[in-house]
């Protein structure tokens, strides 16, 4: 006996479904549905990229199908602002993968985000500056990238007149060009200097923190800090040395070490009136802070105004007595090198 049953008609699925095909052809279907006219289908598509490019496989195999040209395409030129806030979703996840990030750097994805940094969704910017960050951070291949596309001195502007809640990132950003000689000339000489000293007093910590610590990474060359000193960034960041957040008052001290190395700068703590402050950042207990603030203080010691003040503290020899036998090594040898600076007679 032969049983016969009744099959109803196949289900046709919407073309904004988006099913995976079978072996090697998943990968050049998903990114042709990514590349489709239709933007329903291509949005669709670009949620689903944006989970299967977390796994390494798919990552190449989308990769060797041109996923990355077309979202360069998408994140500069779509006039759709859901398909350019998927696309460049999609480019952070790639720039995770140290194979997403090489075919961002072959398929020049830099240059094709430059102009995405003026898209006019912020969503769209915060992803464009994200991948960036990661792109750069840590890669020499993409901070030269960024500075053969003249980032630095876009990111000077943009750090300036950014929506608030975008100015880290861009600080962040520019912070990671400045690792390069070129890119370091190229935003001192768009003032970015000025722009981070304006910034310093901005009511935002996470915008002060950056600016900060931008500052701090500027004031490397002698230039820098001769531009930084007379545009009186050392009375702004003593300033900053009494912010209630303490990554701030670290990052502030970093920089004051660093300016204070120069006679022009020791000369501008001297107007400053600021050795009770450095004496009383020695007692927080943080070991950045601590050591930034023991190397500022044997930077400035050997200012014949400044010693005095130091050794007529009740309170400065003391804890550095103190300190020179402290557990950490660095703590120990710095503190050692402050007392030395200042009990120094010709």
């Amino acid at each position: 006996m032969i049983s016969h049953e009744a099959k109803g008609a196949r289900t046709v699925l919407e073309e904004t479904h988006i099913t995976p095909a079978y072996g090697i052809r998943m990968w050049p279907k998903l990114v042709a549905q990514v590349d489709s006219s239709k933007r329903a289908v291509r949005v669709s598509a670009l949620l689903v990229l944006c989970e299967e490019l977390r796994n390494p496989a798919n990552m190449i195999g989308c990769i060797e199908s041109g996923v990355v040209g077309v979202l360069n395409v998408q994140i500069s030129s779509d006039p759709d602002p859901l398909t350019r806030y998927h696309a460049s979703k999609a480019l952070i996840v790639c720039a995770l993968d140290a194979n997403g990030r090489n075919a961002m750097l072959v398929s020049n994805t830099i240059e094709a985000m430059r102009s995405a940094m003026d898209d006019a969704e912020d969503a769209v910017r915060r992803h464009v500056y994200k991948a960036l960050v990661e792109l750069s951070t840590g890669n020499v291949q993409g901070v030269r990238a960024l500075i053969a596309a003249q980032y630095p001195a876009a990111l000077v502007g943009k750090a300036a007149h950014e929506v608030v809640g975008l100015q880290p990132l861009v600080l962040e950003l520019l912070c990671n060009c400045l690792s390069n000689d070129d890119g370091l000339e190229a935003a001192l000489g768009n003032s970015a200097i000025e722009t981070c000293l304006m910034l310093l007093q901005h009511p935002a910590t996470a915008v002060r923190s950056q600016a900060t610590r931008t500052l701090n990474r500027l004031c490397l060359t002698e230039i820098a800090k001769k531009i930084a000193i007379e545009a009186g960034a050392v009375r702004a960041l003593v300033f900053l040395i009494k912010d209630p957040e303490r990554l701030i008052r670290s990052a502030a001290m970093g920089a004051l070490m660093a300016l204070t190395t120069t006679d022009q700068g020791k000369r501008a703590m001297v107007s400053c009136e600021s050795i009770s402050l450095l004496i009383d950042l020695l007692h927080e207990g943080h070991n950045i802070l601590t050591i930034n603030t023991l190397k500022c203080i044997a930077n400035v010691a050997v200012h014949p105004k400044i010693q005095e003040q130091l050794r007529d503290s009740k309170d400065c020899l003391g804890t550095l007595a103190h300190m020179s036998v402290h557990d950490n090594e660095l703590i120990s040898k710095h503190a050692c090198i402050a007392q030395k600076a200042i009990l120094w007679e010709p």
